[in-house]
């Protein structure tokens, strides 16, 4: 018996034919990142700073420590500002330094007030809120008559200005950098 099976192929329809089957990309390579070796921070040796450059340096943080004098004795504030680098002033331009500033200075008056045996109590507070007031209120009853005994180099371009005091201890006067080849204060 021979049985014949026959079938009717429709032709598809529309919906149904399919998109062409794009090739697919065969895997990028992975890629791993670069990762560089940490470069090693230069550290600076001060015994690379010669004596001469040394006493050279000195004499000239002296100078500047002189005029700043003279400035802050004539309650100079633009010449002030002049030698101060620009980030500084933005610091004791802040809100946040001035605050700590004015309370400190309240406490330094009380303090000065019951050496001198008044009442701390009747001190009035000097509120800063600017750099000037900072300038008038703390740096110049305190900086006009600095002296520079000694300095330490903190890098190629930065030093502290330091002064001895009658006990014999070094106080930091100022920490400074050159900045387009002239001393600016920085803190």
């Amino acid at each position: 018996m021979l049985s014949l099976v026959l079938s009717c192929v429709t032709p598809p329809q529309q919906s149904e034919v399919a998109a062409p089957i794009e090739p697919v990309p065969p895997p990028a390579p992975r890629q791993e990142p670069i990762v560089e070796a940490p470069k090693e921070e230069e550290v600076f040796d001060p015994d690379s700073i010669s004596q001469e450059m040394y006493e050279n340096t000195k004499v000239d943080v002296q100078a500047l420590v002189g005029n700043l004098n003279r400035i802050i004795r004539t309650r100079d504030y633009s010449g002030w500002t002049e030698n101060l680098a620009e980030s500084y002033l933005r610091e004791i331009s802040s809100q946040a330094f001035l605050e700590e500033k004015t309370e400190e200075l309240y406490r330094r008056d009380q303090a000065i007030a019951s050496s001198i045996g008044r009442d701390p109590r009747q001190v009035s507070k000097k509120i800063l809120r600017t750099a000037r007031d900072y300038f008038e209120n703390v740096v110049v009853p305190s900086r006009s008559n600095d002296h520079v005994d000694d300095i330490e180099f903190i890098s190629d371009n930065q030093v502290k200005a330091y002064t001895i005091d009658a006990r014999g201890q070094r106080l930091v006067l100022y920490n400074l950098v050159i900045i387009d080849n002239q001393w600016k204060i920085i803190s």
